[in-house]
């Protein structure tokens, strides 16, 4: 006898997971803001959600950053070929998250490579005032 396992129920039951978990991070932070959000499940293990944070160079950076807060073992980094600053940490229920402020090629000028850790930290922070 052969047993089939619906995978697609197990996705399902994920792609839920992940909205509720989302649901009740931002009820926690209720100052975090969101333009959109993507969650993504396979069927098999952990899915994980990324959001989306818009807005001006400054406005974005400091939504990231509130983010940042936001998350339990956050890292950072700067892309400069598709320029974005991204967060990747986990949510309050320990569901993988990654953050991503869009920016314009002007925003990063100045910026020759992909950045990391502290060094992004600190840009982050000065751009959020600027």
């Amino acid at each position: 006898m052969t047993t089939t396992l619906d995978t697609r129920t197990d996705l399902w039951g994920e792609l839920t997971r992940l909205v509720g978990s989302v649901r009740e991070h931002l009820d926690r932070h209720t100052t975090l803001q969101v333009g959109s959000v993507d969650v993504s499940a396979t069927g098999t293990g952990a899915g994980h959600v990324e959001v989306y944070v818009s807005g001006e160079r400054a406005q974005a950076c400091a939504r990231l950053l509130r983010w940042r807060d936001s998350l339990s073992r956050s890292s950072l980094c700067l892309e400069v070929g598709t320029p974005r600053a991204l967060v990747f940490g986990r949510l309050h229920d320990g569901t993988t998250a990654v953050v991503a402020a869009p920016l314009a090629e002007e925003d990063v000028l100045g910026v020759r490579q992909e950045r990391t850790g502290e060094w992004v930290l600190h840009w982050l922070r000065m751009q959020a005032v600027s």
